[in-house]
C-alpha cells in the first residue's frame, strides 16, 4: 500500500458529469417547486437518473460518497430545527407532538397488518413493511417548513414546533425500529435472545440523553457559557468563536448519540436544542444589562443636564429623577445647556449591537453551503436507493398503489389532533368555525407528516438485505412503491396548501 494519495489530473469525463450534476440539482429543484411546490423531488428525480437506478453516470465511489456528505446536511438541519426551536413552546406543546407521534406510528403499522390477508405476507413480513412506513422523513419535513415561502417563520410557529417535535420522535422509535429488523434478520439465534436487551438499551439511552442534557446545560454549560459571554474573549473570538461551540456541541452530540446506541438525528436535536436554550439564556442576561447600562447612562445624564442648569440658574423640574429604561445614549458635553425634549433619541450602547449570535454565525458560515451544497446532495442521494426499473411491473404497481392509499391515510389521520387540541387563552366559538379556522392547520400537518423518505429506504431494505429475509423481493418492491409515492404526494400537499391558504395555515390559535 503506498504511503500517500498519488496526485492526478481528473478524466475530463468525471469532470463533465461532476459539474453537470451538481448544476442540475439546482436546475430540477427550481422547476419541481415551479411546478409542484416541492423542490426536493427535482432533486430526488436527478439522483435516479444520475445514479445507479438509472444511466450510473456517478461512480459508485462517488454515490457512496455523496451519501455520507448529504447526510451531513440532513444533520445539519435538524441541528438547526433545535436551534431556532423555542423551549417553552416545545415543553408546552410535548403531550400534543407525543399524540401526534403516536398516531403517526400505531396507526401505519396496524393497516400495513392487512397485507396479510391481502396479498399474503407474512404476519412478520407485514410488520417489517409497517416499521418502514411508519417512520417520517425529518429531512424533508425541515426542508419543506424551512422553505415554505410563507412571510413567516413555520418553524417558530406553535404548528411548526408540534409538527417538528413529532417527527423527531418517529425518527428515534424508526431507529429501534430498524434494530428490530435488523436483528429479526440474523440467521444466529443468539442475537435474536438479545433483542430485548438492545430494545431496551435503544430506549433507555433515548430517553436517558434527553433527560441528561437538561441538568448538564443547566448546571454546567450555562454557567461557563456565561463567563464566557462577559469575558473579554467573547468580543475577540466574535463569530469563529460561536462556530467553534456549534462545532463541538454538533460533533459531540452526533457521536454521543449514535455510540450509544440511538439516533444521531435525534442526538444532534437535543444538541440544537442546547444552543437554543444557551442563545434564550444569553439574550436574558444581554437585556438585563442593557437595562443596567442605560440606566447608569440616564441618571448619570440627568445629573449633567441638573447640574447645568443650576449653573445657569434656571428652576429645575419637579418631581423626583426616575430611572429611565429605554436606550439613551450620553448627551454630548455642547448640548447639556438645551432642553431634556431636546436631546436626541437614546439607542442601544454599541458595544451590544455588534454582539454576533450562534444563529448569526450558521446564517453567515453554514447555510449557504447547507442550502446550495449539502441538502441538494442529501436529497438525491435519496433517489440513488429506489430500484426504479424493477418497480414496473404490473402486480407491484396495482399492490404498491394500494398499499399507498392506506399509508396515506394513515399519517395524515394525525392532523385530526390539530382539529380538537384545546389552545389556551381563545375565545369560544362555535364547533364548525373551530374546524373551519384549524383545517389548513391540520391539512398542512397531515401531508407533512407523510413522507417516508430515506428512512423508510433504509429499513425496508434492512428487511430485505438481512440474512433472515423480512420482505421478499415483490415484498420489498410493494413496499418501495409505497414509501417512494408518500415521499411524492406528501410535499407535493404541503406545496398546495401553503400556495391555497398562505399565512392562513396558522389561524385557529396555531401561530
Amino acid at each position: 500500500m503506498p504511503s500517500q494519495f498519488t496526485y492526478h489530473d481528473p478524466a475530463i469525463k468525471d469532470l463533465l458529469v461532476l459539474s453537470s450534476y451538481l448544476y442540475l440539482l439546482s436546475v430540477f429543484e427550481w422547476i419541481a417547486q415551479y411546478v409542484l411546490s416541492a423542490g426536493l423531488l427535482g432533486q430526488i428525480l436527478l439522483g435516479i437518473i444520475y445514479g445507479s437506478p438509472l444511466a450510473e453516470w456517478l461512480d459508485v465511489q462517488w454515490q457512496e460518497t455523496f451519501v455520507v456528505v448529504g447526510y451531513v446536511g440532513l444533520l445539519l438541519i435538524v441541528f438547526e430545527g433545535g436551534m431556532t426551536t423555542s423551549l417553552p413552546t416545545l415543553t408546552a406543546l410535548l403531550p400534543l407532538s407525543t399524540g401526534i407521534a403516536v398516531t403517526g406510528l400505531l396507526v401505519p403499522i396496524g393497516f400495513s397488518f392487512l397485507l396479510t390477508p391481502m396479498f399474503g405476507f407474512p404476519l412478520l413480513h407485514s410488520f417489517a413493511a409497517g416499521a418502514a412506513l411508519s417512520s417520517t422523513s425529518l429531512g424533508t419535513v425541515l426542508a419543506l417548513i424551512s422553505s415554505s415561502g410563507l412571510s413567516l417563520d413555520l418553524q417558530q410557529t406553535k404548528l411548526g414546533t408540534a409538527l417538528l417535535g413529532a417527527a423527531v420522535m418517529d425518527d428515534a422509535v424508526a431507529f429501534v425500529l430498524s434494530e428490530i429488523i435488523n436483528l429479526l434478520g440474523e440467521s444466529d439465534n443468539s442475537a435474536s435472545s438479545t433483542l430485548g436487551a438492545h430494545i431496551g438499551r435503544t430506549i433507555g439511552v433515548t430517553f436517558g440523553l434527553g433527560i441528561v442534557a437538561m441538568p448538564v446545560t443547566r448546571w454546567i454549560i450555562r454557567p461557563l457559557y456565561l463567563k464566557y459571554t462577559r469575558s473579554i474573549y467573547r468580543q475577540k473570538a466574535g463569530q469563529s468563536g460561536m462556530l467553534l461551540m456549534m462545532a463541538i456541541v454538533f460533533i459531540g452530540m452526533t457521536a454521543g448519540a449514535r455510540y450509544a446506541g440511538t439516533s444521531p438525528l435525534y442526538g444532534v436535536y437535543v444538541g440544537g436544542l442546547v444552543i437554543s436554550y444557551l442563545m434564550q439564556t444569553e439574550a436574558a442576561v444581554h437585556s438585563d444589562m442593557i437595562q443596567q447600562d442605560v440606566g447608569d447612562v440616564s441618571i448619570d445624564t440627568a445629573e449633567r443636564i441638573s447640574a447645568s442648569r443650576e449653573i445657569q440658574g434656571r428652576p429645575l423640574p419637579s418631581g423626583r429623577l426616575r430611572r429611565v429604561h429605554t436606550h439613551p445614549t450620553p448627551v454630548p458635553m455642547d448640548r447639556l445647556s438645551s432642553r431634556p425634549e431636546d436631546t436626541p433619541p437614546p439607542r442601544t450602547p454599541e458595544k451590544y449591537e455588534t454582539r454576533p449570535t450562534f444563529l448569526s454565525t450558521f446564517e453567515h458560515y453554514i447555510s449557504p453551503v447547507l442550502i446550495y451544497l449539502l441538502l441538494p446532495l442529501f436529497f438525491g442521494s435519496i433517489g440513488y436507493s429506489i430500484p426504479f426499473i424493477p418497480l414496473w411491473r404490473g402486480k407491484v404497481i396495482w399492490k404498491g398503489i394500494i398499499y399507498t392509499m392506506f399509508m396515506l391515510f394513515g399519517k395524515a389521520l394525525t392532523g385530526i389532533w390539530i382539529l380538537f387540541w384545546p389552545i389556551e387563552g381563545k375565545r369560544k366559538v362555535s364547533w364548525g368555525q373551530t374546524m373551519k379556522l384549524r383545517l389548513p392547520a391540520a391539512l398542512l400537518l397531515g401531508f407533512a407528516m407523510i413522507a417516508r423518505g430515506e428512512i423508510g429506504l433504509l429499513i425496508s431494505q434492512i428487511a430485505y438485505t438481512t440474512t433472515e429475509q423480512q420482505l421478499t423481493e415483490e415484498e420489498f418492491l410493494i413496499t418501495t412503491w409505497a414509501i417512494v409515492l408518500c415521499t411524492i404526494l406528501g410535499p407535493v400537499g404541503v406545496g398546495y396548501v401553503i400556495k391555497k391558504f398562505k399565512v392562513d395555515v396558522v389561524r385557529g390559535g396555531w401561530h
